[in-house]
């Protein structure tokens, strides 16, 4: 039987955009078999996985139009404090995790309705590393901790216990993953919202490292699949340019523009539920 794996990308805010193609596969009749995702694609396809329905997808975009980066980050004076205490990040992940436990009821991601992977980076090795099983809350928080920015999750990943950071670091569209577990006949929809490079909007030291690491992760992808598995890209337009990736100033046109890149990419692979 033919599969369905989502695999859905970092990108920060404009994560917003895979909100829009979800919209339009959903629309068009195809449900994921499998998820698999990276920083905000995961906190995107557990969300989805809870519940592969177009009704889901409109909870989703309901929490996305009220998003705003204190919701993740909460106030700047904190980061004195973090400073001079030497802590390794800037902000805590205690709003971040709120912020999944309220999306997503389930607290282990093999409870899952769909099956789910979530991709993270070992701060040890470099590598990447994808999670069938475990916590979600610590999972997700440690997927989209940005270095510095939010504090690294240590995670047992089958070597020992050990940091593990956003996934964007060692792949942000994680493709291996998906290569891993496809087969012969089955459908890969890649969800691709990586931020491109841009020296814009930077108005504080967070921003030129947020800026930093969209450089980083630009086009570092992965992943080799068997003959007779069909990969779609729905790749959101590089040109658009929506601040830095705690800006949700663009959310809904991040969804016009999601959908109209999946309705796009389904027309020209000629797919079909």
């Amino acid at each position: 039987m033919t599969r369905n794996i989502f695999v859905l990308s970092g990108g920060g805010s404009r994560g917003a955009a895979q909100v829009g193609m979800l919209r339009a596969l959903l629309g068009a009749g195809i449900r994921p078999d499998v998820v698999v995702g990276a920083s905000v694609g995961a906190i995107n396809a557990c969300s989805l996985a809870h519940d592969p329905t177009p009704e889901r997808v409109e909870q989703l975009a309901d929490r996305w139009m009220s998003m705003r980066a204190r919701d993740l980050t909460g106030s700047r004076a904190s980061v004195p404090g973090n400073l001079v205490r030497l802590r390794p990040y800037l902000f805590s992940s205690d709003r971040l995790r709120h912020l999944v436990a309220s999306w997503i009821p389930e607290q282990r991601l093999e409870d899952l309705a769909v099956p789910a992977v979530v991709a993270t980076t070992n701060l040890v090795t470099g590598r990447a590393h994808h999670h069938v099983q475990g916590a979600i809350g610590d999972l997700l928080a440690a997927s989209a901790a940005i270095p510095a920015v939010f504090p690294p999750v240590v995670l047992d990943d089958g070597d020992g216990p050990a940091p593990h950071v956003d996934a964007g670091i060692s792949e942000n569209l994680p493709l291996s993953a998906a290569a891993a577990i496809a087969r012969p006949g089955d459908r890969v929809f890649a969800l691709d919202v990586t931020k491109p490079p841009a020296a814009r909007s930077l108005r504080s030291p967070l921003d030129v490292l947020i800026g930093s690491l969209a450089i980083s992760i630009h086009h570092r992808t992965s992943g080799a699949f068997d003959p007779g598995v069909q990969v779609i890209g729905c790749v959101l337009d590089r040109s658009f340019h929506c601040g830095t990736m705690l800006d949700f100033t663009h959310t809904g046109t991040l969804f016009r523009l999601g959908e109209a890149a999946a309705v796009g990419a389904l027309l020209d692979a000629d797919v079909s539920a």
